[in-house]
Order: structure tokens, then sequence, then C-alpha cells
């Protein structure tokens, strides 16, 4: 059952088409700037008391900020326009046209691989996914070792669609369900069948249905439970990540004079693993391909 629904999911996967000529010039005319986005639409109120500078945005003060770096970004400043929408999201504010603003500036200031994370958090926003999918593919196609195509693994493909789409709660009700099931068809077995037990033939028949029809159940609900169980810890151990260096190694260690094990190129997605302590500036990463190891913190960024 979880191999059919890994090759039902790889093969509905499409893959990003790469070719430059079917892509626009520029970011811009792929996604257009946000001049009046609404910074509180998804803040929660408990974050709103943290900034970098350890001062206090107001509401009103954060949608000033958002307002001057759009403009400071419409002018071509865009270190300072950058410096300003990280200020704002540090303080606790954030939407899906920060993220794509953001995502402007970052490839204005040449770093793909940090307009692809944005990029990535506007599509969590219902208000900006389809224009930030769009952008995606347009970023993808320019990066100079194609890195955003990094095949990934069969099950790598079906366990983010199970996370993305159905989520473990949902994995845990569709495996009680299934349990309820199994333990009604026994039920019925012993007690509804007691009446057809001198009936050899049909009786034989029904019951062998009945009781192939709970092993089914029962094998359903370990089935969903296992899912289920694995992907809360994937999803709490395991962080998503974008490499944003153009080039960096990972190593089989937390050191540089670690024994090399892969190249990463900027707009590699990975998966950071928290179940392993980060070492000085070094975490734990695995790519979608199953390659694993140690890298500079600094050289990706975490969702």
């Amino acid at each position: 059952m979880a191999l059919l629904l890994i090759l039902c999911v790889f093969s509905s996967t499409s893959e990003v088409n790469t070719t430059s000529g079917a892509m626009p010039t520029s970011l811009e005319a792929t996604i257009t700037l946000q001049t009046t986005s609404s910074l509180v639409e998804n803040t929660g109120t408990q974050e709103l008391t943290h900034n970098l500078k350890g001062s206090i945005l107001s509401v009103s003060q954060a949608q000033s900020s958002f307002e001057e770096a759009t403009l400071d970004l419409e002018q071509a400043q865009y270190k300072i326009a950058l410096q300003k929408f990280k200020l704002i999201e540090q303080s606790g504010f954030y939407s899906g046209g920060l993220f794509l603003n953001m995502a402007i500036t970052a490839v204005e200031l040449d770093s793909l691989g940090l307009a692809k994370f944005y990029l990535q958090k506007a599509v969590e926003e219902s208000t900006t996914r389809a224009a930030a999918i769009e952008a995606l593919a347009y970023v993808e196609s320019q990066f100079s070792r194609q890195a955003a195509t990094l095949p990934p693994l069969p099950w790598e493909t079906a366990l983010d669609y199970i996370e993305h789409n159905w989520g473990g709660l949902w994995l845990f009700w569709s495996a009680f369900a299934f349990l309820c099931l199994s333990v009604v068809l026994l039920l019925f077995y012993w007690f509804g069948n007691a009446p057809n037990r001198s009936k050899k033939s049909s009786g034989k028949r029904r019951e062998s249905t009945i009781i192939k029809g709970s092993w089914t159940s029962l094998f359903l609900f370990v089935a969903s439970l296992s899912l289920a169980i694995g992907t809360d810890y994937r999803s709490e151990k395991y962080k998503q990540a974008v490499i944003i260096a153009q080039e960096v190694e990972v190593r089989n260690s937390p050191s540089t004079s670690g024994e090399l094990m892969v190249m990463g190129y900027e707009g590699y997605d990975c998966r950071v693993d928290f179940s392993i302590d980060s070492i000085q500036g070094w975490l734990f990463i695995r790519l979608s391909n199953g390659q694993a190891g140690w890298i500079l913190e600094q050289t990706l960024r975490i969702h």
C-alpha cells in the first residue's frame, strides 16, 4: 500500500520547466511590486515584541517601514530596502506581499537562493500563492547549475505530498477509523454470524469475506498510523531549508577538515536534521536526493 502511494505521488509530480526561453525576462515581469500589502493579516500577537535592535514596532510603524522599503526598492536602494524588510519580518509582522518584495530585492542583489527562500514563504500565503508559484519557476530557471532541479527520491516526494496535503492529524483519524472498522467486522464475525454457523457452504464464504475485510482494515490502520507518526516526526525534527551560497561543501563532520561528501549549490532544497545537535555554527542536512552531511549554518536559510 505504501509502495503504491509512493509510486502514484511520484508519477503525478511534474518536473519544473527549465527552458529559459519560456520564462519572462525578469522577476518583475512575473510578479508585481507589492505596494499596499497589509502586514498584520497573519501576525500572532505573541510575536509582536521582538525586534532585531531590541525595540518594538507598532502596526503603524511596520506599515510605514514597509512603504519606505518599497520606495527604496523602486529607487534601486536594494540593500537598504532588504534591511528594512528584514526588520519588519523579525518584528513579527509578515504577509505574502512582504515576501514577494523581499524576493524581488534578493534577485536584484544577485542572490537567487535567498529569492527562492522568500518565494517559498510567499507560496504559503493564499493571497500570493499563484504569483509566487509562477515566480518560483522563473527563479529556478536562472540557476547556473540548475540546482533547483536536484532529483528527489520517490519516497521523499511522497512524504512531502502527504505532509503538505494531508498532515499527521488527518492520518491519525484515518488510522482510528480503520481500527474501528476492523473491530466492528470482528464483532460481526463472532456474533452476527452465529445463527449461520450450521450452513457450511454460504456461511464459510461469508465468514471468509468478513475476516479478510477485518485484516485489510487492520493493515490500513498500521500503515496510516506509521505514516502519521513518521510525518509528525519528520515535520518536527526535519526543517525545510534552501542553500543561499553559490557553492558550499557538505562534509561528513562539522569541520573544514572533514571529508567532502558532496557539493551543494545555490537553490538546493534540503532539510535540517535537528535530531542531531548543531555544533559551532554547523548544521546536519539531508538533501532531497538522499545525500547528507554537515554544512555551515550561514550558507542556508531555514523555514
